[in-house]
């Protein structure tokens, strides 16, 4: 068993992170109606096919006070007990945990965009572009006046997850060049190299892809 404890920076994704564990969870007799296990055989009420239950085990939000203890073990028996005084009904369920790192697979994809304009336009070009994506300025530099970088985190709707961006600008001889990084979890930068791509061609530019 995993107990995942999840540090949310705001109300969105809250109800983002609920809407995930209310589908593993099911609402069927176990059921689930998106997922990776196999398909069920029609138990639960649900037509055989119609619904997914997962290879083994459940999913389950924690409707209780959770607390992590990192206490020496000498003192975790005074605190369990105090804890015990204070309930006159109720449960108190103890767990002994290590931290598990498992970090999802992220994909990288790459833009180099070169742009007929100087770099002061193109950063105001790209400012819009990215405020219309509700994306989050996490880091701006002027490293000299030909010569920036900034970092963007941007959520890609329809649950494809968020994806971190890197775009360094160079100017040139006229010319600025973007060269941009996106790093997400499954098709969400593969997805948010899309939007952009569509969004450069309004523009006279020229791009490479990588």
């Amino acid at each position: 068993m995993h107990i995942i404890i999840l540090n949310c920076t705001d109300d969105t994704e809250k109800k983002r992170v609920r809407y995930v564990i209310d589908k593993w969870k099911g609402e069927k007799g176990g059921l689930r109606a998106k997922g990776n296990g196999p398909r069920a055989t029609g138990e639960g009420g649900g037509a055989k096919g119609e619904w997914l239950r997962g290879a083994e085990g459940e999913v389950a939000e924690v409707k209780a006070i959770v607390v992590k203890a990192d206490l020496a073990e000498g003192e975790v028996g005074d605190f369990i007990d105090e804890l015990y005084s204070k309930i006159s009904a109720g449960r108190v369920e103890i767990y002994k945990a290590e931290i598990e790192k498992i970090e999802p697979e992220k994909a990288i994809e790459r833009l180099n965009v070169t742009f007929k304009a100087d770099i002061k336009s193109v950063e105001k070009l790209i400012s819009f572009i990215f405020s219309k994506k509700n994306a989050t300025l996490r880091e701006h530099r002027y490293l000299s006046d030909t010569f920036s970088e900034r970092g963007y985190q941007v959520y890609v709707r329809g649950g494809k997850g968020g994806v971190e961006v890197r775009i360094v600008l160079r100017e040139e001889g006229g010319e600025t060049v973007a060269d941009i990084r996106l790093e997400g979890i499954g098709g969400a930068s593969k997805s948010l190299k899309a939007d952009l791509l569509d969004d450069f061609s309004f523009f006279d530019v020229s791009i490479e892809e990588e």
